[in-house]
């Protein structure tokens, strides 16, 4: 995305911005030229009648002036935030495109500043500063064919200092837009890290390391410092020789107009003209300078948007999609291997099958593939061999959409929204009744800790549900699940978070529902999978064991290994509390 594809959609409106900067730049001219009649031609005769008349023209175009000055900056900003809407919306929009393996290269907080101050300094440029150079260069240009008109020899003279100017100017530029660049890096970061004590406020003072955390923003904040300083000396040092540069044409002109006059080759009404309009020239000068930083903080945050629009998905949708209307939720994983990373298999040569409406519990030792299992059954990633089948369609092939609408997941630590509890549990399914939303509830156990609530189910969780308790929240995600009815449940780790008791009231809810649909549940307490029609074993991203819970206890191998250890490792725990 550059500069002028943002433009591109609203030529018509930009030229109509630009008919009006140059209106307004020609009626501008007149001004001076008004001076001078008044001094060479009404105060020499005393004719206060042409005075009269001149003074009541000028009027009129001051106020012409005036109103299309109001009209082009009216339309300038409405273009401007129109364009800003557009770019957030793209950005946006591009989110649930970012690849989840490239995610980590930038957080939340630097794509929300994007978002926010990114699109903000584009805007700023585009509808502000950029505009006002346009108005800038056409005033020059107008400005100076009136001054070389005028007198062409001292036009000449007042200009002779602007080469060497500019000269130096350019050779600093890159210096100027490195120093952008770099403090956009930095802000970026900053954010990032301040955003992340924020959320983390609990860890940072459960581990007392929020003096370490301050020591690192007061490091970040002297980066930028540092940075900031170079470039508002390069800036300085610009602004101040500009003034002197202009300041020395200014004289110039004075003494060479000044002796024109004296000699009789310039009329003092011309003199007192022909300095106004070197003013006029001069500040627009000044205008186009000071709108390089604004172009290069706008440059650099364009960069940092494109950043996020070069990140793509992985997963992409097949050109002619096959229609889901419904899945029975049938699964056939086909010989499939999957890394994150090249050269470092996650699972390996994973083969098994999913009846419709058979509940399949998977285990496994922390870091045995699970999760990841689970990510390839929702194609949030695609297998590096093999392949995943729904109802015996490759999911490479399904419309992914209509895929997704019909399963249901539930993760240990789920993600809920600020906003109420009820606005919450109807995340999935926004058209469903208060009375739906009161089923899902009381079958995800959920119902009496939230008529408890002060507002019961309009009670405000906070960001991410930070007024509720970790099995609270999960409960709330369960319900979440529930309220959408979907084909296939997926339930990992969902339960971890909650005590034992309420859990087996859960699991009897939870079996009814189950009940004609496909259900999928990684756990680690064994009580969670033991009711399943069958349980796959995975360790170390392989399946070691697949067969119902007795009979892999019979077979004492790898599952019987893990379940007894369990077990024993409960028992210490409850000697060790008594």
């Amino acid at each position: 995305m550059t500069f002028p594809s943002l433009l591109r959609p609203y030529r018509g409106k930009i030229a109509a911005i630009l008919a009006l900067l140059l209106a307004v730049n020609l009626l501008t001219l007149v001004l001076p030229w008004a001076i001078k009649i008044i001094i060479d031609d009404i105060l020499a005769a005393r004719d206060a009648r042409f005075l009269n008349f001149i003074i009541l023209g000028l009027a009129v175009v001051l106020c012409a002036r005036a109103a299309l000055s109001f009209l082009r900056f009216y339309l300038a900003s409405v273009l401007g935030e129109r364009i800003v809407r557009g770019l957030r919306r793209a950005v946006y929009g591009h989110v649930p495109r970012l690849s989840l393996l490239s995610i980590n290269k930038i957080s939340p907080a630097q794509i929300l500043t994007r978002l926010t101050q990114d699109v903000d300094s584009v805007r700023r440029f585009l509808f502000g500063d950029a505009v006002e150079s346009i108005y800038a260069f056409l005033n020059i240009g107008f400005t100076a064919a009136v001054l070389f008109w005028i007198n062409g020899k001292l036009t000449a003279a007042a200009l002779l200092t602007l080469p060497l100017f500019a000269a130096v100017y350019f050779h600093r530029l890159p210096r100027l837009k490195e120093a952008h660049r770099r403090l956009r890096e930095l802000h970026g970061v900053f954010s990032a890290r301040a955003g992340e004590v924020l959320n983390g406020i609990r860890v940072v003072r459960a581990f007392g390391t929020f003096d370490d955390e301050r020591a690192g923003f007061d490091r970040r904040q002297g980066l930028i410092l540092a940075v900031a300083s170079q470039m508002h000396s390069v800036n300085a040092w610009l602004w101040a020789g500009i003034e002197l540069f202009t300041s020395l044409g200014v004289a110039g002109i004075l003494w060479l107009g000044g002796r024109d006059c004296l000699a009789g080759r310039m009329t003092a009404g011309e003199l007192v003209a022909f300095y106004t309009y070197l003013g006029m020239l001069f500040a627009p000068v000044i205008r186009v300078v000071a709108v390089n930083a604004s172009y290069q903080e706008a440059q650099a945050s364009l960069s940092r948007i494109n950043d996020v629009l070069r990140v793509d998905d992985e997963v992409r949708e097949a050109p002619s999609p096959v229609p889901v209307p419904k899945i029975a939720g049938a699964f056939e994983l086909d010989h499939v291997h999957f890394g994150y990373l090249p050269g470092e298999p996650v699972l390996e040569d994973i083969h098994f099958s999913v009846r419709p409406g058979e509940t399949v519990g998977i285990v496994g030792a922390s870091g045995a593939g699970k999760s990841t299992l689970i990510s390839l059954l929702l194609r949030l990633f695609d297998p590096a061999r093999g392949a995943v089948r729904v109802d015996g369609v490759d999911l490479k092939e399904l419309d992914l959409k209509g895929y997704r609408r019909q399963i249901a997941v539930v993760l240990q630590d789920d993600f809920l929204f600020s906003g109420t509890v009820e606005d919450n549990i109807r995340y999935g399914n926004p058209q469903a009744s208060g009375q739906d939303v009161l089923e899902a509830a009381q079958a995800a156990r959920a119902h009496d800790f939230i008529a408890g609530l002060a507002d019961g189910y309009r009670t405000q969780i906070g960001e991410r549900g930070v007024n509720l308790s970790s099995g609270q929240r999960q409960r709330v995600a369960i319900a979440r699940a529930l309220l959408k009815e979907p084909a296939v449940l997926i339930l990992d780790e969902a339960t971890s978070s909650v005590d034992a008791l309420t859990e087996n009231e859960l699991q009897r809810s939870l079996r009814r529902f189950m009940r004609g649909r496909t259900v999928l549940i990684v756990a680690h307490r064994f009580s969670t999978i033991i009711g399943c029609d069958r349980i796959v074993v995975m360790d170390r991203g392989r399946i070691v064991e697949t067969g119902e819970h007795d009979d892999l206890l019979k077979k004492q191998g790898f599952y019987s290994t893990l379940y007894f250890e369990q077990f024993r490792e409960e028992d210490r725990v409850t000697l060790a509390g008594q």
